[in-house]
């Protein structure tokens, strides 16, 4: 077995057809929807905000604001690679993908890696949406260019 075959029977059927920010398992539905459904609504410290107590700790989870911050910079960075603006092909160019979604966001890129850091599922749809972009870039890269039909060489001449 070549290695280009290899390649191609760990690729999952249809993961090109795919559309970027929707998800992996279901592709009627956007990319982590099933992520914010799972999260508690009030999130973190029942306590934190009452009477100005603050978390105590900065790994402290919010809930679904700080898991939808996330999910939207991951789903425009999906986007971004899919588009080659830059590619996933290298990690410099998948994390410079994140950083362009973070500003295209509004979410600081300090705040999405605190984030990440901290939120082990959160982290595993991260490693899912670049591991994709890799994918992508690589079968893309390998995939035989495809010419334009000939067309028949029409000229002019003046009589």
């Amino acid at each position: 077995m070549s290695n280009h075959d290899r390649e191609q029977a760990a690729v999952p059927p249809g993961f090109l057809e795919r559309k970027p920010g929707r998800s992996f398992s279901d592709p009627r539905r956007p990319l982590g929807e099933e992520l914010i459904t799972r999260t508690d609504p009030h999130g973190g410290d029942p306590e934190e905000g009452v009477y100005g107590r603050a978390s105590e700790h900065y790994r402290e989870g919010h809930g679904i604001a700080e898991r939808a911050k996330c999910v939207a910079v991951l789903r425009k960075a999906d986007e971004l690679m899919a588009e080659n603006n830059p590619p996933g092909d290298t990690e410099a160019n998948q994390r410079r993908a994140l950083e362009l979604a973070c500003g295209r966001c509004g979410v600081k890129v300090e705040e999405y890696d605190r984030i990440v850091d901290g939120d082990e599922e959160v982290r595993d749809l991260e490693n899912a949406v670049l591991e994709a972009a890799r994918l992508r870039a690589q079968l893309l890269r390998t995939e035989p260019a495809r010419s334009a039909p000939p067309t028949e060489d029409v000229r002019v001449t003046g009589r």
